[in-house]
């Protein structure tokens, strides 16, 4: 029987030794992959035109997420790192119906330059959980949606379409700075990394009225440069 738990515990260490790096190393991580954001809180204050706010309820909204790591194995178990990447985040917004027009593809795009800062716990070899905290900055949010007109007849045909598309910019109503809480699990195999990490955001994303915050899911795919 001490012979089996002695076996177990080597073999434990050895995949435990082969999944992450050993303790004092440093490596490099780039990566790359898709965001779903949405906002939390409140309703999305969406501008249609000069002096016209309406609030609605926003929708996951379909990004980009990419950036760099540099961790640090501090342990067997522990590692920390921090990183820079680029998040796209924002909402849809569902299409506004009338009498005689259509509001469609509406949304709300706010894209981020943020700085995790993360301790990575290993629970079990190559799979780790990971939160922090992040720092963001704010590079430009455009609000988009394109109305149509139309005429309709007394069987109800419709006729004389007209569309116009509008993208206005919500930057200068927006803060420019922000924190989120990240959480979220990675697991690594021969140097791939596979990760999926949740950010909320801790401020709201306007510099007044609406008190939304920024949700945004990622998962992506690194590779990890051993230095």
């Amino acid at each position: 029987m001490k012979r089996i738990a002695v076996l177990i515990v080597l073999v434990t260490s050895t995949l435990v030794s082969m999944a992450q790096n050993k303790p004092g190393t440093w490596s490099v991580i780039p990566h790359v992959g898709v965001s779903i954001s949405s906002l939390l809180g409140g309703s999305g204050i969406y501008e249609v035109g000069d002096n016209m706010i309406v609030e609605v309820k926003p929708h996951a909204l379909l990004g980009f997420v990419g950036g760099t790591d540099v961790m640090y194995q501090a342990s067997d178990v522990v590692g920390l790192s921090a990183g820079l990447s680029f998040v796209q985040a924002g909402c849809k917004f569902k299409d506004d119906k009338g009498k005689n027009s259509v509001v469609y593809n509406r949304n709300l795009r706010m894209n981020y330059v943020t700085m995790p800062i993360l301790i990575h716990s290993y629970l079990l070899p190559g799979f780790s959980v990971k939160a922090g905290i992040e720092p963001t900055l704010l590079v430009s949010a455009k609000s988009h949606e394109v109305q149509q007109s139309y005429e309709v007849d007394k069987e109800g045909k419709k006729s004389n379409f007209h569309e116009d598309e509008f993208t206005i910019d919500m930057k200068n109503g927006m803060r420019k700075f922000g924190l989120s809480i990240p959480i979220g699990v990675s697991y690594e195999y021969e140097n791939v990394v596979l990760g999926a990490l949740y950010h909320v955001g801790v401020f709201n994303i306007y510099k007044k009225g609406d008190s939304s915050r920024n949700s945004v899911f990622e998962v992506s795919v690194g590779y990890k440069l051993n230095l």
